[in-house]
């Protein structure tokens, strides 16, 4: 779950019923391939913990290292966190606004040919509201406040391409159709659905699992479920960062989303996978061998089409805080960029 990786950041900076399927958006998979191959990374999380006051040059250097291994996509996890705004906003519900972060991360988004996939307001309650009707009213409602100050004001903008709902959803608190379609109505369609009302931007979500809480046909099930909800990119957290699975098994859990979401549905969105590049505990420096082997294995899976890391700053930008260590990683697996062309 990201909400680890979010204290983490900040600690090494500073020290029922479904939405119907005639709602739904098709999206046909994009062509992700890179130096010939597609087992490679095209995108990543970013977001603004530590960067309120970057100036347009410094995302303009940031975009730069990711093009260079290969990465066209850049996913805000969310533009508005607990009681900070990264943009001028004029919402009521938090009390901290940035209002240069997005305007500089846009302008240099366009200027470097980056897409990027916005996320909206994320309130970390969430994680004692996962099944709370009235609790998810409001914080979707939240989500629809910030969406239509950012459609009105960005929405023309050429680098951005699709919405991001920032709450995590897992198997183990959705644990039946039930409640999946409770989260579908009273989250997920309720902002996806104001969402396409302003134009036919994506709408994505990053769902997770643990090996030790849920089965990989349990995962499949909750895919199947999850799917009915007005979306048109599933990523799945592979875990791998957070011990939430092993590589032994992650492959069979993934094969299980696919089964869940394509055979077993009528999804006809994208499915992406949101590889962790980094390790949890014990922290230390992640292997090229292991990143490699999760790519290896994960679009060995039929339906996956894309390969979005959490995250580069964190863990392959030299000048971030894994200083040399992420310095060695990104060169490692730019080695395997180009060995590919």
């Amino acid at each position: 779950m990201k909400k680890f990786i979010y204290f983490i950041s900040v600690i090494l900076l500073i020290s029922g019923n479904a939405c119907s399927q005639s709602h739904k958006k098709e999206l046909k998979p994009e062509n992700t391939q890179v130096g010939g191959s597609k087992n490679t990374l095209s995108g990543s999380f970013v977001d603004f913990s530590g960067k309120c006051n970057w100036s347009q040059q410094k995302w303009e250097s940031q975009f730069q290292e990711m093009k260079e291994i290969g990465m066209n996509t850049a996913i805000i996890q969310y533009i508005s966190y607990n009681d900070t705004t990264w943009f001028n906003s004029d919402n009521n519900f938090t009390g901290i606004k940035c209002p240069d972060a997005l305007p500089n991360l846009l302008a240099a988004a366009n200027h470097k040919q980056m897409n990027i996939i916005i996320g909206l307001y994320f309130d970390e309650e969430y994680w004692k509201n996962q099944t709370n009707v009235e609790w998810m009213h409001l914080h979707a409602d939240r989500c629809i406040y910030v969406a239509k100050e950012l459609n009105g004001r960005f929405g023309k903008n050429p680098a951005f391409k699709g919405w991001y709902i920032p709450h995590e959803p897992e198997p183990n608190a959705y644990h039946s159709k039930e409640l999946t379609a409770s989260l579908n109505d009273n989250l997920i369609n309720r902002i996806s659905d104001k969402l396409h009302s302003f134009d036919p931007k994506p709408v994505s979500i990053a769902a997770f699992f643990n090996s030790e809480l849920t089965s990989p046909t349990q995962l499949k099930d909750f895919m199947c479920d999850l799917c009915k909800g007005n979306l048109q990119i599933i990523m799945l957290q592979d875990g791998i960062g957070v011990n939430h699975v092993s590589l032994e098994k992650v492959g069979l859990y993934y094969s299980e989303a696919a089964r869940g979401l394509y055979e077993n549905s009528s999804y006809r969105g994208q499915f992406w996978t949101d590889l962790e590049t980094f390790s949890f505990a014990p922290q230390c420096p992640v292997t090229i061998n292991r990143i490699r082997k999760q790519l290896q294995t994960e679009f060995s899976v039929p339906y996956l089409t894309k390969a979005v890391t959490f995250q580069y700053y964190q863990d392959m930008c030299p000048t971030g805080p894994g200083g040399t260590s992420a310095g060695k990683l990104r060169n490692e697996y730019l080695d395997i960029i180009k060995s590919l062309k």
